[in-house]
């Protein structure tokens, strides 16, 4: 009987109808075989038809000649500016100095105005003391007028107060009555050598200076800005104070008074320098500027 032959091999049979056997896995099938979406299809698809291309996986969008024109013209005019304001800048250099030399100019031209208005009113003063005679009761009255309203320079014994800022400047907070400034309350204000006038004038000082400029009944202390004025003239620090009277009573009686434990107040507690010394020689000048408020004739 001869071998029954092997049974052929069976290869893959297709599904009945014409049907695909992984038809089931449509979804599966759909994500390998389309890698991209649909709608971004539609949006390259769109981006395109506007005339926009990739590159390196980006979009980019062709530039319009006129947006180039318009950015070069912008970075010409910047160029142009720069280097008008280079060309410029030693012209407003020498502006500043021709400015400044002008207002040094006039410095030294009031300076000089003022050193002979003081030399007139010296003769001046000279000649009205000999006319009303220096030992007539007049004349007596009208030269310790001179000196308490400042029209003459005075000398003699007094004390010398100094003021000057602490070492280090801080910005405290407190109820210190200084702080109404808002200033750094470890330098000198226009308050305190207000209190030190008061306090010298209190204690019987018969003529008061600030850094060589004479005080009379009619000077304001203030603050401008950083700089404190005395009689609208900028001071600086350290502040001198000389007073014209007895030394000992006026070194004395300026420590017992209200200003003069202000001032110790304040040295302890913000660190402000402030030094006493009696002096056996002063010398002060007259004062810059009298003016005549009121005047009665003679009899």
């Amino acid at each position: 009987m001869p071998p029954t032959p092997p049974a052929a091999a069976k290869g893959p049979q297709r599904p009945p109808n014409g049907q695909r056997r992984d038809a089931s896995m449509s979804l599966l099938t759909g994500l390998l075989s389309q890698t991209l979406d649909p709608g971004y299809a539609e949006a390259a698809a769109r981006r395109a038809a506007r005339g926009e291309v990739t590159e390196h996986g980006h979009w980019t969008r062709r530039v319009s000649p006129t947006v180039l024109l318009g950015v070069a013209a912008v970075a010409l005019v910047l160029v142009v500016a720069a280097i008008q304001t280079r060309r410029e800048a030693p012209q407003v250099e020498r502006e500043r100095k021709q400015l400044i030399s002008r207002v040094q100019s006039v410095e030294r031209k009031n300076s000089v105005d003022e050193d002979q208005i003081a030399d007139v009113r010296a003769q001046l003063q000279a000649a009205q003391a000999a006319a009303l005679g220096p030992s007539t009761e007049q004349g007596k009255a009208f030269a310790a007028l001179s000196v308490s309203t400042g029209a003459v320079p005075v000398t003699g014994p007094g004390l010398e107060v100094v003021l000057g800022d602490a070492a280090g400047a801080d910005n405290a907070a407190g109820g210190d009555p200084r702080q109404q400034g808002g200033s750094d309350l470890s330098r000198v204000q226009d308050l305190d050598l207000q209190h030190a006038v008061n306090g010298l004038w209190v204690a019987g000082a018969e003529a008061v200076a600030i850094n060589g400029q004479r005080l009379t009944s009619l000077s304001a202390i203030r603050t401008a800005g950083s700089a404190i004025l005395v009689d609208f003239r900028p001071l600086s620090p350290p502040y001198t104070l000389l007073a014209i009277g007895d030394p000992k009573s006026l070194a004395a009686k300026f420590a017992d008074s209200a200003e003069g434990k202000y001032l110790f107040g304040v040295k302890s507690q913000w660190g402000i320098r402030f030094d006493t010394s009696t002096k056996d020689h002063l010398t002060l000048p007259a004062a810059a500027q009298l003016s005549v408020t009121a005047a009665v004739p003679v009899p």
